[in-house]
């Protein structure tokens, strides 16, 4: 499963625990052909082509988050699609509802829907001054994390940071590890609902490790900015790297590249220093 589509499948999980689904019957469909005639528990559909034959009869409820499905049949539950493509035939019978937020879909008038509701989110450009006030509320936030940490436990930025220049390679290893293995972890646990509540924790957890990363990098910048307070340089120095993380992806081809690499870096180097707690010692061989 793409790992864009994670997001949208812990929601179709949380839709499927607060409409009371049988958490011990739920089949996620992530790739290839399938029809689907005989269900009796919830399926969510990823990277898939599902069909609903002529005359099959299928419990519910189904959950679209990618893929193609196509209905011809009957649904006796809900049909829920989130984004992919969904197709209901003339003839075709949802006896519940057909609950539509995004995707592209096509409904034929003949078919037979008990209710039918529409929550179409309106994708808007930000304009400029969002944009402004989202980077400098960025700034000030993790600027302001940067200025005390740099000021009261300078120790904690320094360690990392020492691992960030001095044991690059080893950082990069196990930030790529660790997240890819994270990531495939947190999606298992999110199809036991549950153990849902452990992967939006190990996800807030993650996303904590990706700040401090951008405030070791901003404390990094800030020793070769000419101000003489550690804080403010640390401050500074997260300012300015937040600005670079903005404009990498502009760059072609390898912007984004570059961007992913440094969050790799920095998520290894605070992992194995324990959040700066200790510096890292790379193990010795023996001579």
């Amino acid at each position: 499963m793409r790992p864009e589509l994670v997001p949208l499948l812990i929601v179709a999980l949380l839709l499927l625990s607060a409409g009371g689904a049988d958490v011990d019957r739920i089949e996620i469909l992530s790739d290839g052909e399938h029809v689907i005639d005989d269900r009796e528990h919830a399926v969510i559909v990823g990277d898939a082509t599902v069909t609903v034959p002529d005359d099959a009869a299928v419990s519910g409820p189904i959950y679209v988050i990618a893929g193609d499905t196509q209905i011809r049949g009957t649904v006796d539950g809900d049909v829920v699609q989130l984004a992919g493509e969904l197709t209901v035939y003339e003839g075709a019978t949802i006896a519940d509802e057909l609950r539509l937020v995004g995707g592209v879909r096509t409904v034929s008038s003949g078919a037979t829907i008990g209710e039918r509701t529409s929550v179409e989110p309106v994708a808007r450009e930000p304009s400029p001054l969002v944009r402004v006030g989202s980077f400098v509320l960025q700034s000030l936030v993790l600027g302001g994390i940067g200025f005390g940490l740099a000021r009261w436990k300078p120790s904690l930025l320094r360690n990392v940071g020492d691992s960030v220049t001095e044991h690059s390679i080893v950082s990069a290893t196990v930030g790529l590890l660790v997240s890819v293995t994270s990531l495939a972890l947190f999606v298992f646990m999110a199809f036991t609902l549950i153990l849902l509540p452990i992967s939006l924790l190990g996800l807030l957890t993650g996303l904590l490790v990706l700040v401090y990363s951008i405030v070791i990098y901003g404390f990094l910048v800030g020793q070769y900015l000419p101000l003489e307070h550690v804080g403010l340089a640390s401050a500074a120095g997260t300012v300015l790297f937040l600005g670079l993380l903005t404009v990498l992806p502009w760059v072609p081809i390898v912007g984004s590249w570059i961007g992913i690499t440094l969050f790799v870096v920095g998520i290894g180097a605070v992992l194995i220093t324990f959040f700066g707690l200790r510096e890292f010692e790379p193990v010795q061989l023996p001579e």
